[in-house]
């Protein structure tokens, strides 16, 4: 160490050292504060960018100049040279993005090169040091040679360039680097065996390591190929070979980034134009990256047989990528989250939280083109959205509950026709809710607002509110205030710091990070109720009937999740025999043929069960992991519509021996298509061995909200009964209701189960809120006002008791009557 700063002291005291690395330090320094700026999405910090493009490309002229002249005297100056070189590349690379996105270990790579260089370009060596740096440069010196490969198709631009605004000598530098480096190269490292031996020691790790790894993705890449048309002799004509493959599709590290290859990942095929099979119907908005380890491997490595819609799909089946899929109508680039604010209040009587969340968004760069943000919210168990508001010219407008193809039809014909105000808010499979907002510019930011009702989840003694996980437009940088109260107060404890400041729990931060409030179970919940247009919606303690039931089968639903112990123990029930269904073909499994059957579901890491094949009254047992396709993306296969068709009526029975379900299996509990209980090997033959089968009590009247351990029953109202609970109640009943009893039938005009959502201004698979900019815009597109319904719910939120219309005749009968007699006495006394 002492040896390298007296090596630092002698080379700062040459001539033009000093006034080198001032330069270099200044250009630096504004480089990093632009890049960060760009990364957090902060605006103005391009700017930073210009000066030190500025600086870089003033130096790199004068000093270039002075090389020519005299190069003796300033040859100890090129290392500088080549580090202010390629800081003006990659600072013209922030405008002209040839190469997006970069990874920030690509920025430290290169700037560790350009520190090696100082030591192997001067002449006063430490062998021992001289060691370290020149492996450290061989590590490193991969990547001038990747930039190099890469720029050879934009040598023809980059001389142009040079000839117009000089500029283009940019995409040049990682050639003129490579050669200047070889030659010196050439020069040194013969005279010392370690030198080289170091160099070549440091070129070959990377080598060995990009080796591993690119063997690693194609052995990915085959098991990705495996399952295709033309390399399996498998049928399913229920359902397309994509959905196949995501079955056997295990998410991991190199599998997504396969899938990403040209649609984030740009390619390796640097002098080809892949055709017409780049493009698809699907949308993917994601950014791009540049990735040199990656893009390198790529071409070693055959592409799967796999479409770009066949990959979109497995990205969002297998990796929950389904925000990115989302159909844009204007582009979502450079949007960022500015503030935000969180609003909760807790009903622990009525074991529900309503939630509200305000957004600013903007766009961080100067641009022509108007933008679309989208908000993913991922709702939890029985949570439903109950509001939405958009600020329109400093008004806050509210939303209109509609039915689903209405608000789409509107939202798209006003944003892609007519490039007007309006926010759409939509379910989606999973119970996950997406928000549209537009236009969005430099010079506009958008404010919108989204409720949300949400159970409070029973654990034990103690009920638990969660904060909703919420993807969009760069939210890390977002300036938080976050607030909840408990209604009726009460004792609360929370994971992160609340103080209570006037009743209310208050937190500032940054970005949306998740958080906990848990507090005792309400004794009184279940004498809380709400009245509604003559109709009472009490909350009742959850009832657990007890059937006496015996199987006509037994069908093991088998994937990878499950493990012989847990298929042994459940053989060990000798009532009804077992079989598991596999491409139609059924076959019964006992303890002696389990291992054997097991292992052929190794890599069938979700099913898709063939229920409509399943004989009347069977048992299903079944485990899931945590992904799987959704009815959504199912909706076009031959086997979604055979289940919807067919499943209802069989009668089936599920048991689940996991804690974690599956979004398939989600949607089939929720819609009520099965008999659906969560639990155990132990208690799942404890059933079958005394013939029972245990199922939650639900009605026509009454709907079961799971995660609060509580049933919603409505029942005709009598007398004048004051409320007592909130307005949510009716609307997690409405939710419950349409959830349960949308599938019976497929069409989405459903009126029956749209008046309903109307009515408690809920967003469902049926119905959406859309924000018009005016009331023509709604007169236009056909969109009625909701009248006489709960409408969009608030924070301020209170039971208030229905308006009697009768009294309210009565009263103004009494009062008209008041004015006419006295006006027939003032009559009378007139003509007296």
């Amino acid at each position: 160490m002492k040896k390298l700063r007296e090596l630092f002291s002698f080379y700062c005291n040459l001539d033009g050292v000093k006034i080198s690395l001032l330069v270099t330090v200044i250009s630096t320094i504004m480089f990093i504060i632009a890049l960060l700026g760009i990364n957090f999405k902060i605006e103005g910090f391009e700017f930073f960018v210009i000066i030190s493009l500025m600086i870089e490309v003033i130096y790199g002229v004068v000093l270039g100049y002075n090389l020519i002249r005299n190069k003796k005297d300033y040859d100890h100056l090129i290392p500088f040279l080549i580090l202010n070189w390629f800081l003006g590349c990659y600072s013209l690379n922030v405008f002209m993005a040839v190469f997006e996105n970069l990874p920030v270990w690509v920025y430290l790579t290169n700037l560790l090169f350009c520190i090696s260089n100082f030591y192997i370009y001067s002449e006063h060596k430490d062998e021992r040091l001289a060691r370290l740096f020149y492996f450290i440069n061989g590590v490193t010196f991969w990547l001038v040679i990747y930039y190099l490969i890469f720029l050879i198709p934009f040598l023809p631009i980059s001389i142009i360039c040079i000839l117009g605004l000089g500029l283009g000598f940019y995409g040049l530098v990682p050639g003129v680097v490579f050669f200047i480096h070889v030659y010196n190269l050439y020069l040194n490292l013969p005279k010392s065996r370690n030198n080289w031996q170091s160099f070549l020691a440091g070129m070959a790790i990377v080598l060995v390591a990009f080796i591993g790894f690119t063997i690693r993705l194609n052995v990915e890449a085959k098991r990705l190929s495996q399952y295709t048309v033309t390399k399996s002799f498998e049928k399913n004509e229920l359902l397309p070979n994509y959905l196949v493959i995501s079955q056997h599709l295990k998410p991991n590290f190199f599998n997504e980034i396969l899938l990403k290859r040209d649609l984030v990942y740009v390619g390796s095929d640097f002098f080809e134009f892949d055709g017409f099979n780049s493009f698809g119907r699907e949308q993917f908005n994601e950014r791009k990256t540049n990735n040199p380890f990656y893009n390198l491997a790529f071409a070693f490595i055959k592409k799967p047989n796999l479409t770009v819609d066949d990959r979109i799909f497995l990205l969002k089946s297998n990796f929950d990528k389904r925000l990115e899929t989302e159909e844009q109508l204007w582009s979502g680039a450079d949007l960022i989250t500015k503030n935000i604010k969180e609003d909760v209040k807790m009903y622990p009587k009525n074991r529900l939280a309503y939630t509200e969340i305000t957004m600013d968004v903007g766009c961080d760069k100067e641009t022509w083109q108007s933008k679309e943000a989208i908000y993913s919210f991922q709702l939890p168990e029985g949570a439903v959205a109950t509001s939405l508001s958009l600020w329109v010219n400093g008004v806050e407008r509210k939303g209109v509950l509609t039915s689903k193809q209405k608000a789409v039809d509107a939202y798209k014909q006003v944003v892609g026709v007519e490039n007007r105000d309006p926010s759409l808010m939509q379910w989606r499979e999973g119970n996950r809710v997406v928000v549209r907002i537009f236009p969005i510019n430099k010079n506009q930011t958008r404010t919108f607002k989204c409720g949300f009702t949400i159970p409070l989840l029973v654990e034990g003694d103690q009920m638990k509110y969660k904060s909703l996980a919420v993807t969009g437009p760069n939210l890390s940088n977002a300036e938080t205030l976050s607030r909840f109260q408990v209604d009726g107060g009460g004792q609360c404890t929370t994971s992160k710091d609340f103080p209570l400041t006037n009743g209310y729990h208050i937190n500032e931060s940054k970005g949306l990070d998740p958080w906990e409030a848990t507090m005792p179970l309400d004794p009184q919940a279940f004498e809380q109720s709400f009245d509604w247009e003559g109709q009472t919606y009490s909350i009742k303690p959850m009832q657990q009937e007890i059937l006496s039931y015996s199987p006509a089968e037994i069908i093991l639903d088998l994937n990878s999740e499950w493990e012989l112990k847990e298929v042994q123990d459940l053989l060990q029930y000798k009532g009804v025999p077992f079989y598991v269904y596999s491409n139609e073909i059924k076959q019964v499994i006992t303890t002696n043929n389990a291992e054997d059957i097991l292992d052929q579901y190794k890599d069938l890491h979700y099913s898709l069960p063939l229920l409509f094949d399943f004989p009347e009254n069977s048992l299903v047992i079944t485990k899931s992991g945590s992904f799987s396709a959704n009815f959504e993306e199912l909706k076009a296969t031959k086997y979604l519509k055979k289940l919807k068709k067919e499943v209802p009526s069989k009668h089936l029975k599920v048991i689940a021996i996991s804690n974690a379900i599956t979004p398939f299996w989600q949607t089939i509990k929720e819609q009520h298509y099965v008999d659906y209980l969560q639990s155990d090997v132990n208690h799942a033959l404890q059933m079958l061995n005394d013939h029972r089968y245990y199922r939650y009590v639900t009605s026509e009247s009454r709907i079961n909200v799971e995660p609060a351990q509580i049933a919603i029953e409505s029942s005709p109202t009598k007398g004048n009964k004051a409320n007592q609970g909130s307005t949510h109640i009716y609307r997690l009943f409405a939710f419950g209701k349409v959830l349960n009893e949308q599938v019976q039938k497929d069409s989405l005009s459903l009126n029956r189960y749209v008046s309903l959502a109307e009515d408690a201004n809920i967003v469902t698979p049926v119905s959406s809120l859309i924000v018009l900019e005016t009331d023509k815009d709604y007169k236009d597109n056909k969109i009625n006002k909701n009248v006489n319904t709960l409408g969009n719910a608030s924070i301020d939120d209170v039971p208030a008791s229905p308006l009697n219309y009768q009294w309210i005749i009565v009263l103004l009968a009494i009062v008209l009557g008041y004015f006419k007699s006295k006006e027939a006495r003032r009559k009378k006394k007139d003509v007296a």
